[in-house]
């Protein structure tokens, strides 16, 4: 992180002693100097994950616009970890939908994801939100991805890990997809949306618990590695 952005924006406590972690709740307030080095990083982390075929954020499909918020962890040697994501009313309900995060293999496994969960639901202000639920939203292929999601919600959408249907939560899964990805088709039930990754494929792993349960319904559903299931759920209360 940059002296100017540290100067600007400091730190957010992090409770590890060796990472410093920024929040933008209007991710535009990134100022122009500091955009392209930080989405060559964003990118350079992507590219490690996945097997990348061009950059993901662009200056035409930027993580800087005022739609987006953005938490960042940094240790000495520079960005190695973000989340992107975007606070919405559908509805009639605040909404959180998680654009992307990623984490350098080297990190993972310590609770970054977990963090930027907790993170995001308090910058959203969804504790203090009055609303009755708060519907949250996301699109992958990972597993690990999908059941830490999940895990957070009373019920989703689609159901990979239990035989039901929620109308009430299918609806929301549309409407919030066609407001993100208006012109984009998606397949309900499954909630798939086709070639969502044509330009990225995820590395397979060895999934354990949850996540090789949730990686054998995908292989089902979704066996394409460019495919992707929108998920929406309801946060537990």
């Amino acid at each position: 992180m940059s002296r100017e952005l540290r100067r600007q924006y400091g730190t957010i406590k992090s409770p590890w002693p060796d990472y410093a972690v920024y929040s933008f709740p209007d991710a535009s307030r990134v100022s122009p100097n500091e955009q392209r080095a930080l989405m060559d990083a964003m990118n350079n982390i992507i590219a490690v994950n996945w097997q990348a075929t061009e950059p993901h954020w662009t200056a035409e499909s930027s993580p800087f616009d005022r739609k987006f918020s953005l938490v960042l962890v940094y240790d000495a040697t520079g960005l190695i970890a973000f989340s992107v994501y975007r606070k919405l009313r559908i509805a009639g309900r605040l909404a959180i939908y998680r654009s992307g995060t990623e984490v350098l293999p080297a990190h993972q496994g310590r609770g970054l994801y977990g963090f930027f969960t907790t993170e995001v639901l308090k910058s959203s202000g969804a504790a203090d939100s009055g609303d009755a639920g708060i519907l949250y939203g996301w699109r992958t292929r990972n597993p690990i991805v999908w059941a830490a999601n999940a895990k957070i919600c009373e019920k989703v959408t689609p159901s990979l890990l239990a035989d039901t249907q929620d109308a009430v939560l299918q609806a929301a899964c549309v409407e919030m997809c066609e407001l993100l990805y208006p012109g984009k088709r998606l397949e309900v039930p499954g909630m798939i949306m086709r070639g969502a990754y044509g330009h990225i494929r995820h590395h397979r792993q060895v999934y354990r618990g949850a996540a090789s349960l949730v990686d054998a319904a995908m292989q089902r559903t979704i066996p394409d590695s460019a495919d992707a299931l929108f998920s929406v759920g309801l946060v537990r209360g």
